[in-house]
């Protein structure tokens, strides 16, 4: 029997060869099903830590404004989509004031998967409050997207 390396001079070969354990694939695979179905979920469900990948934002068109009591608020109508919103639909609105006007933009942000039940709103426009830095005074509201000036709506009775 031979005492010495395989091959005189060559080293590697005399040691065992060193194997990963099976138990180190099973939890590696694992680690693995579990982050694409996280990202899977995100992406589709719009659920989870990465919810914002299955979200759709689109903007919607402000269609008229009126004041209400309160002189920092007023309230400004948006034309809903054709399909009408869904529950878990956000709508945001966001404004840029300065001296002479009141800059006004909605976003819509929706679910990816676009399958809802629908609120049941009436109508073509859906009112929302918008929160103004000061008051309105003689200022005029604006849309963002196109620069146009939106008609005051005097339903309200507060003119």
């Amino acid at each position: 029997m031979v005492n010495g390396p395989l091959i005189p001079g060559l080293r590697e070969f005399d040691g065992p060869k060193r194997q990963i354990p099976r138990s180190v694939w099973w939890v590696s695979g694992i680690i693995v099903l579990a982050g694409i179905g996280v990202f899977v979920a995100g992406v589709f469900a719009s659920a989870g830590p990465l919810r914002g990948l299955g979200l759709v934002s689109e903007g919607m068109q402000p269609v008229a404004f009126r004041p209400t009591t309160s002189e920092q608020v007023v309230q400004v109508a948006l034309a809903l989509p054709p399909g009408g919103l869904c529950r878990q639909d956000t709508v945001d609105v966001s404004t840029v004031e300065d001296a002479s006007y009141v800059r006004i933009s909605a976003t819509r942000t929706s679910a990816r998967s676009g399958a809802c039940a629908e609120t049941g709103s009436s109508g073509d426009r859906m009112w929302v409050d918008v929160q103004l830095a000061s008051p309105l005074g003689e200022r005029s509201v604006v849309a963002s997207n196109d620069s146009e000036a939106l008609p005051r709506d005097t339903s309200a009775g507060l003119g």
